[in-house]
């Protein structure tokens, strides 16, 4: 394996896993108001946060490889 589809290989992942944790945070979205109680509900927001902001990250770290 060559540099280039290395680092073309590693963009993909990172885009992979960005696109999981968006598809996350978005399932858990659509929970909150499902969820029994309060206390879940505040995980659910939280963690939807969290997963969020790692799909940022992760697509942040694909472009990054990409222009180096």
């Amino acid at each position: 394996m060559d540099h280039d589809e290395a680092v073309r290989k590693f963009e993909h992942l990172m885009l992979k896993e960005a696109d999981q944790a968006h598809e996350a945070a978005t399932e858990l979205e659509a929970l909150v108001s499902h969820l029994p109680n309060e206390k879940s509900r505040q995980l659910a927001q939280i963690q939807a946060k969290a997963s969020h902001q790692q799909a940022k990250n992760f697509r942040e770290m694909a472009q990054e490889v990409k222009e180096r």
